[in-house]
């Protein structure tokens, strides 16, 4: 689709990458990767810094330059669970930043995406980008086999988000095996019904290996978002490290790894009990009169990350009810 050309801007003593388009029949992919990542700020997809207008029609598109082979080409196999769940908590971030501005990638693959200096994993070659909406269609195949999801192949080519979410799903089990199954490499691919990320050579949490899985279903619509997929990544790396202030009638109590459940009542109107296990800080037993956001808490839920507790359904008189907030902490994962 054009050329790449390393320079050095003098002014801010950086490097960046210059994509050059020359081709007019490409210009309108030119002009969509522009609008998308002029949009973008996000510390996992590359920074695009301006756009030279070098002729009638020719394009150049300064951007942040990154050094080294692509995950394709520097593919290694992980050296443990926890760098697994790492790289692709960085590639889940990433799509889900992109999504979270209504834009589609539709080219996730591991060929587009590097690692820094700093050990950060960016996406970038936003060639085939479409902003998401009612007019989200192209007239054509645009893709790269193996990484396509099945809808792409259809006529007409509507496609939403989850046309990455499929691409990343075959992106996490060619970064977990080395290669994909035959029938993922078929145009269009054939699902295999059985667990893909189940039958790994490592074990993965079985939370973990449902929603890869997920991922990689013929159906758009049986697809996770690419935001649960980083959240529940995010929630495995952050295994034992998160805290959650508890206040209840004027008094604190901290869970944590250190101090995982807290029982309280409120006479015999209503009783909780919460309990962290490392992942979740989960309702454990609960008895008479227990309310969140107006709906009976049930044992078994877990507790959103900021919520008011009640003791006391709505109806009783302000003195017959007591309330609990609840204040998760999140702490940052270090890559």
């Amino acid at each position: 689709m054009g050329s790449v050309v390393v320079c050095t801007d003098k002014v801010l003593e950086r490097h960046v990458a210059i994509k050059f388009i020359k081709s007019a029949a490409n210009k309108h992919r030119m002009n969509d990767e522009v609008a998308a990542l002029l949009k973008l700020r996000s510390k996992h997809v590359v920074q695009v810094y301006d756009v030279l207008r070098v002729g009638p029609e020719e394009v150049g598109i300064v951007q942040e330059f990154i050094n080294g082979k692509d995950l394709f080409e520097s593919y290694g196999a992980p050296s443990s669970v926890t760098d697994y769940y790492r790289q692709l908590w960085q590639i889940a971030s990433g799509i889900a930043d992109i999504h979270e501005l209504g834009v589609i990638h539709r080219d996730i693959k591991p060929n587009n995406m590097k690692t820094d200096h700093e050990g950060v994993i960016k996406i970038f070659d936003f060639g085939l980008a479409r902003d998401d909406g009612p007019n989200a269609a192209t007239k054509c195949f645009v893709g790269t086999p193996g990484f396509a999801a099945p809808e792409l192949y259809k006529k007409p080519f509507v496609f939403t988000p989850a046309v990455d979410t499929y691409a990343f799903g075959v992106t996490a089990l060619y970064l977990a095996t080395g290669t994909l199954p035959p029938e993922l490499r078929e145009a269009p691919p054939s699902i295999d019904i059985a667990g893909y990320f189940t039958a790994l050579d490592f074990t993965i949490a079985p939370e973990i290996a449902e929603i890869l899985d997920a991922c990689i279903q013929e159906c758009p619509l049986d697809r996770p978002t690419m935001r649960e997929v980083r959240d529940n990544l995010a929630r495995h790396l952050l295994f034992d490290k998160h805290r959650a202030l508890v206040v209840y009638q004027g008094e604190a109590s901290v869970l944590s790894s250190a101090s995982r459940e807290v029982n309280l009542a409120f006479g015999g109107i209503g009783s909780v009990s919460i309990r962290y296990n490392g992942l979740n800080f989960l309702v454990e037993n609960v008895s008479g009169e227990v309310h969140i956001n107006n709906q009976a808490l049930a044992a078994g839920s877990a507790l959103p990350g900021a919520c008011v507790v009640a003791l006391g359904a709505a109806h009783r008189r302000p003195n017959e009810r007591r309330f609990i907030t609840f204040d998760i902490s999140h702490p940052e994962i270090v890559l």
